[in-house]
Parts: C-alpha cells; sequence; structure tokens
C-alpha cells in the first residue's frame, strides 16, 4: 500500500507559520504587508496610512484619500509561492470613503508515493495544491465631518474592516471572519500623525484563532532639503512640500506574547512635473532569522499625467535570511481627483491670528507677533498682510534680510500694492 507524502506542500504554509510567530494561531498570511511602497519601509506604515493600501495598515487612513485608488501587487514569494493582491479604494462626499481588497496565496507540488515493496519514492501525476484567500471591505470617515471642525475630535478619522478569509492545504480547509478597527489622529498644520489599529479580532473554523494584534504607530512628514528650516527664521514662513517621511510601528500579540517593532524611511525626488522618484529603507526588529533579515530596501516612480491622474510603479526587497528573499512589485492608480494634502485653507482664523499678531507687533512683543503671523500663514498662504506683519517685525529685531525676503513674499501674494513695493525699493536695507 503507497503513502502519499504532503510534506512539501505543507512546508509552504510552515514557512509562513514560522516567518510570522505562529504560536496558537492561524490564519498567518495575514500578516503578510501589503503594498510594495509600504514593504520598503519596514512594513511601519499604520501612522501614515495615506493611500488605498490603508485597507490593510490602518482603514481609517482611507478618510484622507480625495480620489478614487487602485493598487494591484504581484510578489515571488519564498519556494516558488506567488502572492497577488488587488485593492480600490472610492471616496464620496458627504458619506466617508469605502474600500474593497483581495489577496491570494498560492503554492502547489507534484506528489510522490512511497513503494511498499522497495521502499522507494516514486513521482505520481497528482498534484497537491494549497492557498489562502482573503477578502475584504473598509470603510473610513473623517470625524470632522461629524463633530465638526471646532471639536477635539476634528483632527481624527476613524475606519474598520471586515474580512473573510478561506485556507485550502490539500484535503484540509478552514474559514475565519475577523475585524479591524483603526483610529488615524493628523492634526491640521502639522507634520505628524499617530494612528491605532486593532487586528483580526474574530473567529475561525477549523483552525486555531486568528492573529490579533494590536498596533501603534507614529509617521512625520517633512522636506528633506530643508529639513533644518523649522530651526531657523525660515521656518516661521517657508513651508515648504513634504518629500520625505519617517514612520514607526509597534507591534504587540497578545496570544503569542511578542512585541516587534518597524521602522521606515521614504524619499521623493521631484525630477520635473510629470516624473517623480524615491527610495525607501526599513528595518523590522524582532527576525528570528539574522540580523540582515530585518533590511527591506524599495524604490518608486511616480508618472503624474496631470492634476487628477497619476501612477505609482514601486518595488521591495525583502529577505528571509537562509530561507531566501522576496521581490514584490505593485502599481497603484490615482485618479479623478486633486492629489491628497495636508493643507486647510481657513481664511476666517488666519484672520484671527493675524489680529492677535497685529496687536502684539503694536505693543513691541515682536518675537510673540511672528508667531502668530505664522499660524495666520499656516492656514492661508496666500495672506499678504500676515507676511507685511511679519516682516515689520523681523524689521525691527534687526533681522534686515529675513524682513526684506518676507516682504517680497507679501509682495507676490499681492503684485498691485504699489505702496508696499515702493516701500521695498526705497528702504536701505544695507545687506552685506
Amino acid at each position: 500500500m503507497k503513502k502519499t507524502l504532503l510534506f512539501n506542500i505543507l512546508f509552504y504554509f510552515v514557512i509562513i507559520s514560522f516567518l510570522y510567530s505562529a504560536g496558537e494561531t492561524s490564519f498567518n498570511f495575514l500578516k503578510i504587508s501589503q503594498g510594495a511602497r509600504q514593504s520598503g519601509m519596514g512594513e511601519a506604515f499604520t501612522g501614515v496610512a495615506d493611500d488605498v493600501n490603508a485597507i490593510y495598515w490602518n482603514p481609517a487612513g482611507l478618510a484622507q484619500l480625495t480620489r478614487q485608488q487602485v493598487c494591484l501587487l504581484h510578489s515571488v514569494w519564498l519556494v516558488d509561492v506567488n502572492y497577488e493582491y488587488l485593492a480600490y479604494a472610492i471616496p464620496v462626499i458627504g458619506v466617508g470613503t469605502f474600500g474593497i481588497y483581495g489577496t491570494f496565496l498560492a503554492g502547489h507540488i507534484t506528489i510522490t508515493d512511497e513503494n511498499p515493496v522497495t521502499g522507494q519514492y516514486i513521482i505520481t501525476d497528482d498534484i497537491a495544491r494549497a492557498s489562502d484567500i482573503n477578502i475584504t471591505l473598509a470603510y473610513a470617515k473623517k470625524l470632522s465631518e461629524i463633530v465638526g471642525d471646532n471639536s477635539v475630535f476634528s483632527d481624527m478619522y476613524a475606519g474598520l474592516n471586515i474580512n473573510i478569509t478561506m485556507e485550502n492545504i490539500y484535503e484540509d480547509t478552514g474559514n475565519g471572519f475577523g475585524t479591524n478597527l483603526g483610529i488615524l489622529y493628523y492634526p491640521r498644520y502639522q507634520n505628524y500623525s499617530f494612528g491605532l489599529m486593532i487586528l483580526n479580532a474574530g473567529i475561525a473554523s477549523e483552525r486555531p484563532t486568528l492573529p490579533f494584534a494590536i498596533k501603534l504607530g507614529f509617521g512625520y512628514r517633512f522636506s528633506f532639503e530643508n529639513i533644518l528650516s523649522p530651526f531657523t527664521d525660515e521656518g516661521y514662513y517657508k513651508f515648504s512640500e513634504n518629500d520625505s517621511a519617517l514612520a514607526i510601528d509597534l507591534i504587540y500579540y497578545p496570544i503569542e506574547q511578542t512585541t516587534k517593532a518597524n521602522f521606515g524611511a521614504e524619499k521623493y525626488w521631484n525630477l520635473n512635473k510629470f516624473h517623480s522618484v524615491a527610495v525607501r529603507l526599513g528595518y523590522k526588529f524582532g527576525s528570528d532569522l539574522g540580523l540582515l533579515a530585518g533590511l527591506t530596501v524599495g524604490a518608486g516612480y511616480r508618472l503624474t499625467l496631470n492634476e487628477n491622474f497619476q501612477f505609482d510603479f514601486d518595488y521591495a526587497f525583502v529577505p528571509y535570511g537562509d530561507l531566501g528573499e522576496s521581490h514584490r512589485i505593485s502599481i497603484t492608480g490615482k485618479m479623478f481627483g486633486p492629489a491628497e494634502t495636508n493643507y486647510f485653507e481657513n481664511k476666517e482664523e488666519a484672520v484671527k491670528y493675524y489680529k492677535e499678531g497685529y496687536e502684539l507687533l503694536y505693543n513691541k512683543k515682536y518675537a510673540e507677533a511672528i508667531l502668530k503671523f505664522s499660524e495666520s500663514l499656516k492656514r492661508y498662504k496666500n495672506y499678504a498682510q500676515a507676511y507685511m506683519g511679519m516682516g515689520a517685525c523681523f524689521l525691527r529685531l534687526g533681522k534686515k534680510e529675513t524682513a526684506k525676503k518676507v516682504y517680497e513674499l507679501a509682495l507676490q501674494n499681492d503684485p498691485n500694492n504699489q505702496k508696499l513695493k515702493e516701500f521695498i525699493e526705497s528702504t536701505k536695507w544695507d545687506i552685506k
């Protein structure tokens, strides 16, 4: 009588369990990161979550989207296993943002039989297959659309997703149903953000429990070339477009009783208005596969057709020590809307801060006035009067070079102001 050997096909999923620290949990392929961009950043994205892949990383981040997005990922995984991922999100004005993604992990091997007489193994025509499938639906909402713009919760986003998971290993099957809850705090006029995520709260059938986890993420966006600007006088009036990001994720698995930390960074260079390139670097602490196994690297290319259409092509290399490495490629399309931004124009608040700054200027409290004018410009970047007030403060503090730059910015935003133009031309700046 022949014995069917399923060792090889089981080996695929033993590797998955080993890589993702399975103890008493199942469906550990749910821990595989989505998106080549995020993989290149060390899988630290909970506190950033600013594209369609937020469905996986933190569904609350979907509420940041201002246009439809779709992402397709192909991953050449370990031992000839292929991993596919497709995600789509659409914001609906006044309602929220909806998203859906699906993943498919599959492998197969030819079955061998043992001859009971000779003890030798014979290759058969039978194929043993194994696969994991996950379908996830998501929804996110800006809390400011519920509580208004002046609440302590106005800068928060909330989201959730529900997922159905199916696993088939040869003739053995299992199913799972779970939900993820996420919150993102991204203050207006600031560069930092925080994310909190509860993952895989649910039930499993014919399998141990889902890989329940809690994530805390931090994100920070900045302009790399002007990284020191916030610590100089320029930081009060020059607000550069952010081209870089740092991210940290802390992950706690209560069932396995393990904690991990992921760090990531990203830098974009704009070659021109149509083409941009990016590099990414990350590290995942807590790997049992060696020091280099925690390292991740990635690259990206962005094609901007116009203000409403953009395509990102991303690649990530993720090593797993002696087990090999994973190559991940994704294409993300962003369409039918303006690009996402954290800039919120509020002229009413800008005027309020301007008046406070002007009063401080009148009372010769120049340093304090500069802070107020700066807050005014954060809310209305084309506010010429705020630039003029700030220029007056720097001039009275003896910082003539800075004052001239600020006055010139005021003139750029109010080019018909003849008195301001004459003032700039007639003033003896004595700048060396």
